[in-house]
């Protein structure tokens, strides 16, 4: 009997993968506390802007639809939440599997699930509040940011698995792909223009070489016309080229972003000398990069290796206007979540840089190898398990001071305040100084207007 259980699990393995994944992830996001934006909309601000069709906020139509389920079903959030995180990792070790031409590897699918939960470490880590390692907390850890970059990025992914994979040449591939392009047009705007230029730059890479136009881009890129038709029809767009936005949502320009970089990282009484030394060094970073992926990009493209050439030329594309960008009198020049598709495209580009000249089975069926990446993901889930469990303690202890508050009529509420260890894994999670979302707060959890919030230390 225990033979043949244990045959079971072998002949099934990979199910049993995909249905750990989905029940680790829905016990996650039944956890996982709402912050920042997550309050205005499931507050009555988030149905006030349904009501108006989103008109003259912005056109990330599906993102905010998403999230204004979420923040009102358990259920959708859960179950949501859950399976757009499988498809990621799903999709993920297909493209893997393309790469190490191995399909169906235990190990890739081990490898691109660590690949997610590694994101957790960095936010640990004593330089956390650089924003390119606190990708996790703002976008796999926080809704609002799960709906408008997670999304999006595996609709990308879809897309990128169907187009360097043989075959898939059918009208139900076309049309999915059409759907495809129009939903990964409709969550935030530089993965819009994004899908755009992709689409359009693979169509022209195989008539140049091959004199045949692809139809699985062709119809990607109608569903992206689509998307973009769509999402700038919105009012908020024709605001901003009237210039009727606020000084943080301006562009300030490339040397204006490099300044921004340096007064974010030193003190305000930094040397000037030492400043414009950062600054110069920072420079010669960025076009060290960009002649590194050029000339990588260009081998790649003179040698007609599409696997190696698309993840350079996404990272680089994506990149590029995040560096021209300054958010003003934000803090932040860019926010981390920008970075989520770029981390990904450099996984699949160091995986088949790893296994371009290795014997590709000789690892992926090694049994040591197998126990190390799963040894690996172990940790990775029961790190990412203490973090997030402390995190929800403590919101369930905000939860019960609020209500203890409301009961008792007094006039000022507090809130226990997330340690400083822990506050990067979650985009926005100590509200108090900004008033904006301490307004959002009140809102989503029904506290008067007249009440005093304040944030005591976790110590007390």
């Amino acid at each position: 009997m225990e033979i043949k259980f244990m045959d079971l699990i072998k002949r099934n393995k990979r199910i049993i993968l995909y249905l750990l994944t989905v029940v680790l992830f829905g016990v996650f996001y039944y956890f996982l506390p709402f912050a920042g934006d997550d309050w205005a909309w499931g507050s009555d601000i988030g149905i006030d802007r349904l009501k108006n069709g989103f008109d003259g906020y912005n056109g990330r139509y599906l993102g905010n639809i998403l999230i204004i389920l979420a923040t009102r079903s358990v259920i959708f959030k859960v179950l949501f939440c859950a399976l757009i995180m499988f498809l990621l990792i799903f999709i993920l070790s297909k493209i893997f599997d393309n790469l190490s031409h191995c399909k169906g590897s235990t190990i890739n699918y081990i490898v691109a699930f660590s690949s997610v939960l590694i994101l957790v470490l960095p936010n640990q880590i004593s330089f956390g509040d650089l924003q390119p390692f606190q990708i996790f907390g703002s976008t796999v850890g926080w809704l609002s940011g799960f709906t408008n970059y997670v999304v999006p990025s595996v609709l990308i992914l879809i897309f990128y698995y169907f187009v360097t994979s043989k075959g898939y040449e059918n009208k139900a591939v076309y049309v999915l792909l059409i759907v495809d392009g129009v939903l990964s047009c409709l969550c935030v705007e530089h993965y819009t223009l994004f899908c755009l230029l992709f689409s359009l730059g693979v169509i022209a890479y195989r008539y140049y070489h091959y004199k045949r136009i692809c139809k699985k881009s062709l119809f990607f890129f109608l569903g992206s016309l689509i998307g973009i038709a769509v999402m700038f029809s919105n009012s908020a767009y024709r605001l901003m080229q009237k210039g009727d936005v606020s000084n943080n949502q301006r562009a300030a320009g490339f040397f204006g972003s490099l300044k921004k970089y340096a007064d974010y990282i030193f003190p305000a009484d930094t040397n000037s000398v030492l400043i414009i030394a950062f600054e110069i060094i920072l420079l010669a970073v960025i076009a060290a990069f960009l002649v590194f992926f050029f000339l990588k990009s260009y081998k790649a493209f003179k040698n007609k290796n599409i696997l190696q050439l698309l993840p350079v030329v996404c990272m680089v594309v994506m990149t590029l206007p995040l560096l021209f960008t300054n958010s003003g009198k934000e803090i932040y020049v860019v926010a981390p979540r920008c970075y989520f598709l770029q981390y990904f495209m450099l996984v699949v580009y160091l995986y088949g840089k790893f296994f371009k000249n290795k014997k590709t089975n000789d690892y992926l069926h090694d049994k040591k190898l197998k126990l190390i990446t799963s040894v690996c993901l172990v940790l990775l889930v029961s790190v990412t398990a203490v973090c997030y469990g402390f995190l929800d303690c403590i919101g369930l202890e905000r939860d019960k001071s609020v209500n203890a508050a409301l009961e008792n009529g007094n006039s000022t509420i507090e809130i226990i305040e997330y340690p400083k260890q822990i506050e990067h894994i979650q985009w926005s999670s100590n509200f108090i100084e900004n008033e904006t979302y301490l307004e959002r707060y009140k809102k989503f959890k029904g506290i008067p207007e007249d009440k005093k919030v304040i944030l005591v230390s976790n110590n007390n």
